[in-house]
């Protein structure tokens, strides 16, 4: 989505595929959105790891919370990123060192404090962030309280409701895809339960906690609140972006705080 909303891919069906001749698009992307695919991509490579505050590795856990150590491993390299503004140490390839600096989220050798907000939501297991109590953070709730457009909070009030209708819908369903199995793969085959009434619940408020982090991801962003639609056509579409759910939950719990399934 980054190289093609940058004009260097055509999107597919099923990715993108690099042109031959990059055009410069009339609008670009958001610099934080595409900052996001930067870190995340050259983590996902390994060309850039984020380290405890003493410069040391996050342990590697296994199964059953058992920590996986190497005997006689080389103590890991020093980072070459400092700790600033409330972010961590990292250690970054020279190339990823090259390009967050360029990208502004790097100077000196340390975090600029641009990219405090970016870094938020990617929020590395090793930084143990909590933003939550913040000020920055806790003053953006309140704007994004406040100025919440109409048909936000209309899709908001939406789905927060979920009548007997809905939960018998989802059990129809569940019971329709096992019988067409049974008739497919005998009466022998291992199917699935049909689920009960607390269970088809406790799913749907999974599929619409869901779907509102999905208008907060699309939608919201810290430094500019509401994106208006012009504003959004920049977006990329991050998922799993931690502060955007950190603020789903803020939000939904101000807004609707006798619905805490979906403040979770």
């Amino acid at each position: 989505m980054s190289l093609v909303k940058l004009g260097f891919a055509d999107t597919t069906e099923w990715g993108a595929i690099p042109k031959d001749h990059p055009e410069r698009p009339e609008t670009l992307p958001r610099w934080d959105d595409i900052c996001i695919s930067v870190l995340w991509l050259a983590a996902q490579q390994n060309k850039l790891s984020y380290r405890l505050q003493d410069g040391s590795v996050l342990p590697r856990r296994i199964g059953n919370g058992f920590v996986m150590v190497r005997k006689d491993a080389p103590p890991p390299a020093t980072p070459n990123i400092a700790a600033r503004f409330g972010l961590g140490p990292a250690l970054a390839q020279s190339e990823v060192e090259r390009l967050l600096d360029q990208l502004g989220l790097v100077a000196d050798g340390a975090w600029t404090k641009e990219a405090v907000f970016v870094l938020w939501r990617t929020s590395p297991k090793s930084w143990a962030l909590d933003y939550t109590s913040d000020k920055r953070f806790l003053d953006s709730v309140q704007k994004a309280v406040a100025s919440v457009p109409d048909e936000f909070a209309s899709e908001i009030s939406k789905l927060i409701v979920i009548t007997d209708d809905d939960i018998d819908a989802l059990i129809n369903r569940h019971a329709e895809m096992i019988d067409q199995a049974r008739e497919k793969y005998g009466p022998k085959a291992r199917l699935g339960e049909i689920p009960s009434h607390e269970q088809a619940q406790r799913s749907l408020e999974f599929s619409r906690r869901n779907e509102l982090d999905w208008l907060f991801f699309r939608r919201w962003r810290i430094d500019d609140g509401w994106l208006s639609d012009k504003e959004a056509s920049r977006a990329i579409e991050i998922f799993h972006d931690r502060l955007a759910i950190s603020m789903r939950k803020a939000v939904l719990r101000r807004l609707h705080p006798t619905k805490p399934s979906f403040f979770e």
